[in-house]
């Protein structure tokens, strides 16, 4: 699971923490109509402004959930009957024709982490268990961290045409992506509904159309070392992603080792030169992917990508002090 979870007040998107929910009836307040959701592992959110049309608001809303539900059912390494699943299962054996919507991913990913250099890996699952963060944590040894690395390679990838190849000890995995593409594609079926200004929030991946109410989204990015709620600061937006990153997510401290869930894939140890990473992007999909990248880069590397890439990025470093591009500092209003 990537990362967080915003809680809105219909007016303010709050970045942090974890919810226990999985469907809530949808709510209306303000000419804005509202529903949560489970979906690919994590929480979802979106929300509509109706002018005046709740009910198609609402049929909507029920189309976007199902997009979501399409592409989960196409890309989730969780489901055995998927199309990756059987890639996954099939590793050193034969090779697995795919959808063309799930090759144009992989092929995706697999420019990602060459323009990330190697920070992005979707074959990070080939390191199996090794990380888990239950209440029975215990830091595994170096050498079974190192005996797993070496199963991680989107170079082993093979594609040819839409059939997909896994040498043996490979497996993919699309958390660290897919997420992101759904939010693109629910937004682009509420928009095709007839409903340019809303919200979609996929765990904290997070992408805003039009206005609200006439005024911009306002996105709360959250402190990476306060309680949920407290904010770093506000982000105005209008038909962009914000997507943040933080060693706060999901994490167990051992020994004063803070050990968390965003796993360097070039040495399979949890990245340690940032604590948040917020990327602003015009797509959820590439913001999900740079904020992992960058996180594990750290401030001075990871804006040099972000630069390259074209998009925005605030980097807090472990002593707590901000790193922000330029065009992210205009839009950012810091506590």
């Amino acid at each position: 699971m990537k990362s967080l979870l915003l809680r809105t007040f219909f007016s303010l998107a709050i970045v942090g923490g974890l919810l226990a929910l999985r469907f809530t009836t949808p709510t209306v307040q303000g000419g804005l109509v509202r529903v949560q959701q489970t979906a690919m592992g994590t929480v979802w959110k979106i929300e509509v402004v109706d002018h005046g049309r709740t009910a198609e608001a609402r049929r909507a809303i029920s189309e976007a959930y199902s997009e979501l539900e399409r592409i989960e059912a196409m890309m989730s390494e969780w489901r055995p009957e998927s199309p990756i699943s059987k890639v996954d299962a099939a590793a050193g054996q034969h090779a697995v024709d795919v959808p063309e919507e799930l090759r144009a991913m992989l092929v995706r990913s697999i420019r990602y982490s060459e323009q990330t250099q190697g920070t992005f890996d979707v074959t990070w699952r080939g390191m199996g268990n090794i990380w888990h963060f239950d209440e029975d944590f215990v830091p595994p040894t170096a050498a079974e961290v190192e005996a797993a690395r070496r199963n991680i390679d989107y170079r082993a990838i093979q594609i040819n045409g839409n059939s997909i190849y896994l040498p043996e000890g490979k497996n993919i995995g699309l958390g660290g992506i897919a997420k992101g593409y759904g939010v693109n594609r629910a937004v682009e079926v509420l928009v095709k509904a007839g409903f340019p200004d809303c919200l979609v929030d996929g765990g904290g991946d997070v992408k805003v159309s039009g206005t609200h109410n006439g005024e911009p989204w306002r996105l709360g990015i959250q402190h990476p070392r306060a309680e949920h709620g407290t904010l770093l600061g506000v982000v105005r937006l209008s038909n962009r992603a914000l997507v943040t990153s933080g060693d706060y997510e999901r994490f167990r401290m051992v020994d004063g080792v803070r050990y968390h869930h965003i796993i360097d894939p070039r040495t399979g140890w949890p990245a340690n030169a940032s604590t948040s990473v917020s990327v602003l992007s015009d797509d959820a999909e590439q913001g999900v992917v740079l904020a992992k990248a960058i996180f594990i880069l750290g401030a001075e590397k990871g804006l040099e990508l972000a630069r390259a890439e074209g998009v925005e990025a605030l980097v807090i470093d472990p002593a707590g002090r901000q790193h922000a591009t330029e065009g992210f500092s205009r839009v950012f209003a810091s506590n």
